[in-house]
């Protein structure tokens, strides 16, 4: 067939452009575009959009990436720049290019013989969609750009991959972006994708996977790097890492991490030092332990690639956390972990005495101490286990939420539904750590002790008519996780920090209960997550926020 000399015959190239010798598929006759100037064609399963400009074919996905508007009815101008009217998003028709900043449109090559213009419409490699559609999560998430990282992931869904390479990429680009270290983005997203595990509705995974990008998006959202900066090699020592821990250098610590990964040792090695250092302190409200479970998840999820850019998050966030056993409210606690009775039942004992949960309840920071070493002389760390989480569970449940809503508080009585659901989900990242390191067992049940007792000035007096644990009783526990599960996959919240922690002490209290618990402690849990999903969270505190700051700047001189 003798080529159409009327016309630029050079097939465009594209960043998803099949490999290999073209396929070319009849599409339209020149004369029926030439009429118009553009047409729509189906070509296979494909809708492509045809125009014919200052002599030359151009071929595109009919519908716009952005929202599906058919592109067919865009304007195009002098430059070949395409136009779609819905949002006025603008594509170089000869590149693709978007000169909106979002996501990129899908260009054919093209060619006419003999009065038929034909395309090659064939997908790009597997490979280099994958390449292409992480190139282009990155951008949407330096953008936040919440819908684009949904579409994205769904591309690189199409091209085969698993959100696994996403989030280990997304990772890797991010962790030092986090200036005081891991936040519960990465936790989070640990949590996601095993809830993603377990849906069969494309939707659904999708939305996990979403969800987990969005907030690690948000999280790093406009923050510059900041560097690790490491010394000199070391060998990896335990002992030295958790000194340099201690005295909050950064970059020792960092090192010697790095170090120990660059001999071959892994997250498995490394974990016993890595939990001393979390519990070494009452930290950062137990964000230290709760994180390095999700930690060790997401390295097993995504392989020793992982593993360096989680760790010094990790490490950082444990550096910069707040050391709360150091306050006056906690400064029991050091004494109380000085009286651990050296031998506890459970050492030789088959088993060990009941606790009366009710000394465990309601009562101050001191007397919570106090009953938790009384309580290790007879019971099992277990049973004691146990026993302070049913009372977190009770606490939640008797949590006064006027004290989350007053906007006079003073900054030290800031306290809301997170300060209860902390306790949980820290109660469950330590008996997960204590079954594979038993000898934390006393700072860890004394730290529960201390946020039991921190949240007893924050309770209302139980309904003796209807105490809250009757009033928020779980009766069918399978129905009930089913409504949890739909209320997380869309829980309709603008911050993350309040969805995420919906799931996470969702998550934490189904995996204890799935590990065995008295059945009181069972029903304290579900009836305090039901409490706690059924909560109006004030996401925002204006009044409060400018009540405090004016208060705090009349004091300040």
């Amino acid at each position: 067939m003798a080529a159409d000399s009327s016309l630029i015959d050079t097939p465009v190239a594209s960043a998803a452009a099949a490999a290999g010798d073209p396929t070319w598929s009849r599409a339209i006759e020149l004369d029926r575009l030439r009429a118009s100037g553009r047409a729509t064609v189906k070509v296979g399963a494909k809708q492509l959009a045809f125009f014919l400009h200052e002599g030359a074919v151009h071929a595109c996905n009919n519908r716009c990436p952005h929202e599906g508007y058919p592109l067919v009815e865009a304007a195009l101008d002098d430059g070949c720049l395409l136009t779609c009217h819905w949002h006025n998003w603008k594509f170089d028709l000869k590149t693709g290019a978007n000169h909106y900043g979002g996501d990129s449109l899908r260009i054919y090559p093209v060619k006419v013989e003999s009065g038929v213009v034909w395309v090659d419409a064939r997908d790009a490699p597997a490979e280099a969609r994958v390449a292409q559609a992480l190139q282009q999560l990155d951008a949407a998430m330096d953008d936040h750009d919440t819908p684009r990282i949904a579409r994205e992931l769904a591309r690189l869904g199409r091209a085969g991959a698993v959100p696994e390479i996403a989030l280990a990429h997304a990772i890797g680009r991010s962790h030092e972006h986090l200036r005081y270290g891991m936040t519960h983005a990465y936790a989070g997203a640990e949590v996601w994708l095993r809830l993603r595990d377990t849906l069969a509705d494309p939707s659904q995974r999708l939305a996990c996977a979403s969800e987990a990008l969005s907030h690690i998006a948000y999280d790093t959202l406009r923050e510059p790097s900041f560097a690790f900066a490491l010394q000199a090699a070391e060998r990896w020592d335990g002992a030295a890492f958790l000194a340099a821990v201690e005295a909050q250098d950064e970059a020792r610590a960092a090192s010697l991490l790095v170090a120990a990964l660059n001999d071959g040792l892994g997250f498995a090695d490394l974990e016993p030092a890595l939990a001393a250092a979390a519990l070494a302190h009452y930290s950062d409200f137990g964000h230290a332990l709760i994180y390095l479970g999700h930690v060790g998840g997401l390295v097993a999820r995504l392989g020793a690639e992982a593993q360096r850019p989680l760790l010094l998050a990790w490490l950082r966030m444990l550096i910069y956390a707040t050391r709360e056993d150091l306050l006056p409210d906690f400064r029991h606690y050091a004494a109380a972990l000085a009286q651990w009775p050296t031998r506890t039942a459970g050492q030789g004992d088959a088993q060990g005495a009941d606790i009366d949960v009710a000394a465990l309840v309601g009562r101050s920071v001191r007397d919570t101490l106090a009953a938790t070493i009384a309580a290790a002389a007879h019971a099992t760390p277990l049973q004691l286990h146990h026993a302070l989480m049913q009372a977190a569970a009770m606490h939640l449940l008797r949590f006064d939420v006027a004290v989350e809503q007053r906007t006079e508080n003073p900054v030290a009585d800031n306290v809301g539904w997170l300060d209860f659901s902390h306790a949980l989900t820290f109660g469950h990242a330590l008996r997960l750590q204590c079954a594979r390191q038993p000898a934390l067992w006393p700072q860890g049940l004394l730290q529960m002790a201390l946020f039991v007792g921190r949240n007893t000035p924050y309770l209302a007096a139980d309904d003796a008519a209807m105490p809250a644990l009757q009033r928020w009783a779980v009766a069918d526990a399978e129905a009930f996780d089913a409504q949890c599960q739909t209320t997380v996959l869309d829980h309709g919240m603008a911050l993350y920090i309040h969805a995420v922690h919906l799931l996470k002490t969702w998550a934490a209290v189904r995996g204890e209960i799935a590990l065995s618990v008295p059945d009181g402690t069972a029903q304290a849990l579900r009836a305090a997550v039901n409490r706690l999903f059924s909560a109006r969270f004030k996401q925002r505190h204006l009044l409060r926020m400018a009540h405090q700051a004016i208060g705090f700047v009349a004091r300040e001189d």
